[in-house]
Order: structure tokens, then C-alpha cells, then sequence
């Protein structure tokens, strides 16, 4: 085994999984949180560096678009959490009574909390940064941003769901991930699922900005 492959995240993830629900693994949903965390705390380090500068300067408004950039990319950690309701797949054996199995009942609730806390944070990060932009623009102008956003998310988290991708191939295989999007338009199969996914966020955002999105400082 080579020293590369001994420290890879999923051979830890292999070896130290500590346990494993319906095949996946605990530490791998602990290192999606950890990931999922990422745009929270690029969003305090941008909210600072705005209450410090107004972003009045050419060079303050770079640095400002670069640290959003940064926040963009890695939102779809969070959005990615809801997905995770799919390894309920399969938790019981094919000829199951009706699918269902006394045995693995508790798995339904694990993954659907697990898929409700991607939920919030999806909506309370989103409403974090439409705050912040309400400062620097306007309202109306943050909450177009924010609406126009909501598909891209959705595509990030079918890239990292289908083709593996993570926030920082952006900047390692551009190409490739260029090569995934046109995928998205071009293939009907893949088109539907984009459509799909993009009005469920948007379902998603819209219900959790009534429910607690709103309540968010």
C-alpha cells in the first residue's frame, strides 16, 4: 500500500469508519458535516471584512469576490447533505413484506435527520448571505442573486452526486467539470434530473425560509 493511498480519505474512511449504516459509513457523514460547515465560516470572514471596508476600494472588491466565489463553491456541501436520504436504498432485503423490515426501521429516521440538517443549512446559509447582500446592494438585487444561485447549487450537488466532483476539482479538473455541465444539457436524461432537482431546491428554500429562514440574524 502506498503512503498516498495509506492517508486517502476513503481508506480512513474504510478503516476507521467506527461503524457502518445499510453500508455507509459514520465517519464519511462526519467528514460531509465538517465540509457542510464550510460556507458559514467564509461567510463570518466576508461579513468582517465588510463591516470593515464597505468594499469602497477597486482591490477591496476583488478580494470580496474572490471570498464569495469561495463561499459558492462550497454552499453545495451543505446543499448535499439532503441527498443522503438515498442510502435508505435497498436497507432491507428484496423480499421484504411491502419493503419494509422491523430490522432496519431506525435506518429512516438516521438518514432523514442526517437529510434535515442539510435542509437548514442549505436555507439558513443562503439567507445568511441574501442578508449581507441586501447590505451592499438592496433587497431586490440580493434576492435575485440568491434565486439565481438556487439552480447552480442544485447542479453542484448532481455533479458531486453523479460524477464524484468535490468543491475543489473547480480549481483541479475544470475541464472535466465544464465537460459534466454540458452533460446536463445536452443529455435529456441528465436535463431531467437538473430540472428536477433545481424546482425541489427551490421547494426546499422557499418552505424553509417561511418555516426558520426568516428568523435568521
Amino acid at each position: 500500500m502506498s503512503f498516498t493511498h495509506f492517508f486517502s480519505i476513503k481508506n480512513i474512511v474504510d478503516t476507521f469508519g467506527l461503524f457502518y449504516v445499510n453500508d455507509y459509513p459514520f465517519l464519511m457523514m462526519v467528514w460531509n458535516l465538517l465540509l457542510a460547515f464550510i460556507p458559514f465560516f467564509i461567510f463570518l470572514g466576508l461579513n468582517s471584512y465588510w463591516k470593515k471596508t464597505k468594499f469602497k476600494k477597486i482591490g477591496q472588491k476583488i478580494i470580496a469576490a474572490l471570498i464569495f466565489f469561495g463561499w459558492f463553491i462550497f454552499l453545495p456541501n451543505a446543499a448535499y447533505l439532503i441527498v443522503g436520504s438515498r442510502h435508505l436504498l435497498n436497507y432491507c432485503p428484496i423480499d421484504s413484506f411491502y419493503n419494509v423490515c422491523a430490522t432496519g426501521a431506525w435506518q429512516i429516521m438516521y438518514f432523514f435527520c442526517y437529510s434535515v440538517i442539510g435542509w437548514i443549512f442549505f436555507v439558513i446559509f443562503l439567507e445568511q448571505m441574501k442578508k449581507l447582500l441586501t447590505g451592499i446592494f438592496n433587497k431586490k438585487k440580493a434576492e435575485m442573486i440568491t434565486y439565481f444561485f438556487i439552480p447552480l447549487v442544485a447542479w453542484g450537488v448532481l455533479l458531486g452526486l453523479t460524477e464524484r466532483f468535490n468543491s475543489w476539482d473547480v480549481f483541479l479538473h475544470p475541464l472535466a467539470i465544464l465537460v459534466s455541465l454540458l452533460r446536463y444539457i445536452t443529455d435529456w436524461q441528465y436535463l431531467w434530473n437538473l430540472i428536477v432537482f433545481i424546482m425541489g431546491y427551490y421547494l426546499l428554500y422557499f418552505l424553509g425560509d417561511w418555516l426558520f429562514g426568516r428568523r435568521v440574524n
